[in-house]
């Protein structure tokens, strides 16, 4: 797509996916087309399985698009996670009970042989903060600090991109809204750009620049709303009048 297109983090144009088994053919995506600026934090909201996660796959490299073109900070997704410009953040933090905070961190360094991601281990965990808790095993954990070290370990090889995929959705409502508070602060400190996706609307104007909604299956946008809120944000901004018409004018759609 030629060195113009580098300073978007991703860029979709008309991406189709087509899920094909020998008894079904269900279309997840038609038509998708949308641009992250790096730095950006969107989050992306829409029924159940109307192609989010699916979307989010194939920029990550995980599923092939059946039409269209994605680029990842200029590059084709199965270079950029070659590189390893583009991390994920699950909604399972899927660690490893035998291993402690730390031994589950530098992971991906171990995976990779890469000494340099290694020397970043404290520090992403004191990042997290969770210093303190290097050498506690995740049953001694609550889920708000499982979550940190799942954030942790994947901000070790400082992506460009973070893809996460309902990361709170476990939690509960006062940790959730926490992890909200601290998931900022760590992306500002990072600078990546964030394609966050989630059912929760408040989640997604509190965090956001922008807020994408898909249609239901198969998935399509049918908006795009700019936030607009000054940062830093707090969890106060949610009584805001202006945020609760947003909040308003987003479950309309979903329901509609």
């Amino acid at each position: 797509m030629g060195d113009t297109r580098r300073q978007w983090a991703i860029e979709l144009r008309d991406v189709h996916k087509v899920f094909v088994t020998d008894n079904s053919r269900v279309e997840a995506l038609a038509g998708i087309s949308l641009r992250i600026q790096r730095g950006e934090f969107v989050s992306m909201i829409g029924p159940s399985g109307c192609g989010k996660t699916s979307l989010m796959r194939v920029v990550g490299d995980l599923e092939t698009p059946s039409a269209g073109a994605i680029r990842v900070l200029g590059k084709m997704p199965e270079a950029a996670r070659r590189e390893r410009l583009v991390g994920f953040v699950f909604q399972n933090p899927s660690l490893l009970a035998w291993r402690t905070v730390k031994e589950n961190v530098r992971l991906p360094a171990e995976v990779f042989g890469d000494a340099e991601v290694v020397g970043r281990v404290a520090e992403m965990i004191d990042m997290v903060g969770l210093a303190g808790f290097e050498h506690a095993y995740p049953r001694e954990l609550s889920g708000g600090m499982q979550s940190r070290v799942a954030i942790a370990r994947v901000l070790t090889f400082r992506p460009a991109v973070l893809l996460m995929d309902e990361p709170f959705g476990a939690l509960d409502e006062i940790t959730r809204e926490k992890m909200q508070i601290e998931l900022l602060r760590i992306w500002q400190a990072t600078g990546s750009a964030i394609l966050f996706i989630t059912h929760s609307i408040s989640e997604a104007l509190l965090l956001s620049d922008r807020v994408v909604v898909m249609s239901a299956r198969p998935g399509r946008i049918v908006d795009d709303l700019a936030v607009g809120f000054p940062r830093p944000r707090e969890n106060a901004l949610r009584a805001d009048p202006r945020f609760v018409a947003m909040e308003a004018r987003l479950r309309a759609q979903l329901e509609g």
